[in-house]
């Protein structure tokens, strides 16, 4: 597949009351065409702001795009004039909000909404855009859509009007679709109505997709490529399978051990029913980060290496990088390798004994 987006060193930081928020310290990765990438992490992580940045929608002040490139197709977005900027957002790359609430405006029908977007970007008329856009609430499962298309974002269900926000990002049929949250705050038959609703559209127009959430999930069900973020950079990336299966950094195998699993029941070793296991702590302060790797802190295979220096995102085998001092050359016979890998060995074996039916 070929590269549709690539994104090299992007930073935005905001500044404000005197000190520096580093939401995004240097970001690394490539969109395929046709490809869904998957961007998890907790929130604070960056995920947000990296859409954000892609989009040039990172208010300034306070916030501020520092460094890095956005290659759309070759063209860095960050260099483009604003004027030029507009012509790309909605038409070659268009975004879906993570509350359709706040982000459709109250005071204009969603005919209208996505009607704007068709005369802006594909020359239409009113009339022919009205009718456009019935055809688009058609499309995404809206019953009524000659009617619906008069109505308010008051007046719609939650589930409908994320559909309607969906119709206006794909009204163009963009090379890229950035979905942040779209499933957040529905009830999980809405979630699913939804994430099949842009597989559809997916394999119908051949839209990418971005697609950020905490919910690893709807990941598992919908992305071919997963994302890792933690405090601001990328901890790991690989295959959605290589990461479910094989997942390398320890903040990634902590999340993966925070799930529960059907038909699994944990016990201590007097009987008792043991709790999920978590990520001891909580984010650093993005003002003020911890020298060395930021996962540090809450990792329970720290070394003395990870307080001195930040490791780098390297290659361990094909198509997987890992932001872990574990998969250095250097220290990859450690005790603390061994008991990683030992780990990741367990998961693996529970998975398949999970799936085969057994329980632990």
């Amino acid at each position: 597949m070929s590269k549709l987006l690539e994104v090299k060193g992007l930073k935005t930081h905001f500044h404000m009351h005197g000190y520096t928020v580093r939401a995004v310290d240097g970001v690394d990765f490539d969109l395929n065409s046709g490809e869904t990438l998957g961007i998890v992490g907790e929130s604070g992580c960056g995920k947000s702001q990296t859409s954000m940045s892609i989009m040039r929608l990172v208010p300034d002040p306070p916030g501020k795009i520092e460094a890095g490139e956005v290659l759309f197709k070759g063209t860095d977005l960050l260099k483009l004039s604003d004027v030029e900027m507009r012509k790309v957002r909605g038409n070659n790359v268009s975004m879906i909000f993570q509350e359709p609430m706040t982000s459709l405006n109250p005071v204009y029908s969603v005919g209208y909404q996505i009607s704007e977007v068709l005369m802006l970007h594909r020359d239409m008329t009113k009339e022919e855009a009205m009718k456009e856009s019935a055809r688009l609430l058609g499309l995404v499962g809206m019953s009524d859509p000659e009617e619906r298309v008069n109505e308010y974002p008051f007046q719609l269900s939650g589930g409908l009007r994320q559909r309607a926000m969906i119709a206006i990002a794909m009204a163009c049929e963009p090379d890229i679709m950035i979905a942040d949250e779209p499933t957040t705050a529905l009830d999980v038959t809405i979630q699913a109505q939804i994430l099949k609703l842009m597989s559809d559209l997916k394999a119908r127009t051949g839209t990418s997709i971005m697609f950020i959430t905490h919910d690893l999930a709807v990941i598992a069900s919908f992305a071919d490529r997963v994302m890792v973020m933690y405090a601001g950079v990328v901890v790991e990336q690989s295959s959605m399978r290589d990461i479910f299966k094989k997942p390398l950094h320890p903040y990634t195998q902590g999340l993966l051990g925070s799930i529960p699993v059907l038909g699994e029941v944990k016990r201590n070793t007097d009987g008792s029913r043991r709790l999920l296991n978590a990520i001891a702590g909580s984010l650093p302060d993005h003002r003020n980060f911890p020298k060395g790797c930021r996962f540090a802190p809450r990792c329970n295979k720290v070394m003395s290496k990870c307080w001195e220096a930040e490791p780098a995102l390297v290659h361990t085998e094909e198509g997987h990088q890992v932001r872990c001092f574990l998969y250095n050359d250097d220290v990859q016979e450690t005790p603390a390798y061994q008991e990683a890998k030992a780990a990741q060995g367990l998961l693996r074996r529970k998975r398949r004994a999970s799936a085969a039916g057994e329980t632990r």
